[in-house]
């Protein structure tokens, strides 16, 4: 018995032993877990990326110079063939018609689209028919130049249609205003190519075209060489808001549609540019509500300077105390401190300028409240005769 309980003492005792080393073992094999944290403090320097993207906005000034080499059409000479089509609303044909003589008076020929003469809905046709005509009559190497033959809307809706890679490929001078700034805008971010915001078919056949809008869409068409200072309309001058002095690519058109591409794959970004804004029937809270978001979503920042033109009907409905137009586009231009320019003839006004998009600008905006715009870059390139 005694020795029973010897024994049974010894294994008891054999038995704490092991269970003592055997945690002392378990306890040896999880010390190196303190040294798979260590292998994760390298971790913090793969932060170190995170500057990446602070170096890669440091050259937007320098991208915004390489605009100067965004692909341009050729000038057109008596003879082209213009191509009109309709990549928004549809218009009655007796609405036009006296502006397709005009053309051919000048000396061009002209060559209608489809879309011209189709409808659905408020659309010349549909998105499809729409954008079929676009895509071809940039491969088309017969038409020289696209002029839209009106507004209103639609023009967003077929962004996802084009073939930017194959517009792209075939620069030309495209032509058009207000609800073609979503065109204006795709194009030139998507496909790199300089357009201009100008008048449309219609403009030319309305019996309220100036001899400004007429003189100045010609000589814009049929130029290769910088088209210099802009020249204003009798009586008219442009306004300095903010002074200073800015140059880079004009970009931009109807604040409207600019806006509302926010958001989508195919918004401005404007790094570097002058950007332009013009407008029809935006109450002045409009107004303020539109240039809050440009403020908000940055894009206000990233230019280099504001070009507003056109602003009609804005002040036509004010409630005593409201601020005008120009008061809200004063307030906006004095928050980003950017030399800043009112009254540039363009947009819904009587006087329609040929202004070009992508193409190097110098505006200066004077203490004393003048201003000035110069391009200093040609909006088509000289064509050369075949030998």
């Amino acid at each position: 018995m005694h020795l029973k309980r010897k024994a049974l003492l010894l294994l008891a005792a054999a038995m704490i032993s092991f269970c003592g080393a055997g945690n002392a073992a378990a306890a040896k094999t999880e010390r190196p877990r303190p040294a798979t944290a260590q292998t994760e403090k390298p971790r913090p320097e793969k932060q170190k990326k995170t500057e990446t993207p602070e170096k890669r906005e440091k050259p937007r000034p320098a991208a915004a110079k390489t605009e100067r080499s965004r692909a341009r059409g050729f000038a057109l000479r008596r003879g082209d063939c213009i191509g009109v089509l309709a990549p928004a609303s549809w218009e009655s044909r007796s609405q036009w018609e006296s502006g397709v003589r005009l053309l051919k008076n000048r000396g061009y020929r002209v060559k209608l689209a489809p879309s011209c003469t189709e409808s659905c809905g408020f659309f010349a046709g549909t998105d499809e028919r729409r954008a079929a005509d676009l895509n071809a009559f940039f491969r088309d190497d017969e038409v020289r130049a696209i002029l839209c033959l009106r507004g209103g809307y639609g023009s967003g809706r077929i962004l996802d249609m084009l073939d930017y890679a194959e517009i792209a490929r075939h620069p030309k001078l495209f032509i058009g205003y207000s609800d073609i700034t979503a065109l204006h805008i795709a194009l030139g971010e998507k496909s790199g190519i300089a357009t201009v915001h100008g008048p449309m078919l219609t403009s030319l056949a309305s019996g309220s075209l100036t001899d400004y809008t007429e003189r100045s869409f010609f000589r814009g068409v049929m130029t290769s060489r910088p088209l210099g200072e802009l020249t204003m309309p009798p009586g008219q001058a442009l306004e300095a808001v903010v002074p200073g002095t800015a140059e880079g690519v004009i970009v931009g058109g109807n604040l409207s549609v600019l806006q509302a591409l926010i958001g989508t794959p195919y918004e401005l970004k404007g790094d570097g540019a002058l950007l332009f804004l013009e407008d029809i029937d935006l109450l002045s809270y409009q107004l303020d509500r539109t240039l809050q978001q440009l403020f908000q979503c940055g894009l206000l920042d990233r230019v280099n300077g504001l070009l507003f033109g056109s602003f009609t009907g804005g002040d036509s409905a004010l409630d005593p105390g409201d601020f005008t137009t120009a008061e809200v586009i004063e307030y906006y231009s004095n928050l980003v401190g950017k030399p800043a320019i009112m009254g540039v003839p363009a947009g819904h006004g009587s006087d329609n300028a040929f202004i070009p998009f992508g193409v190097h600008a110098v505006m200066k905006a004077n203490a004393d409240g003048t201003a000035s715009l110069v391009f200093d870059e040609a909006a088509a390139l000289p064509r050369e005769d075949k030998k």
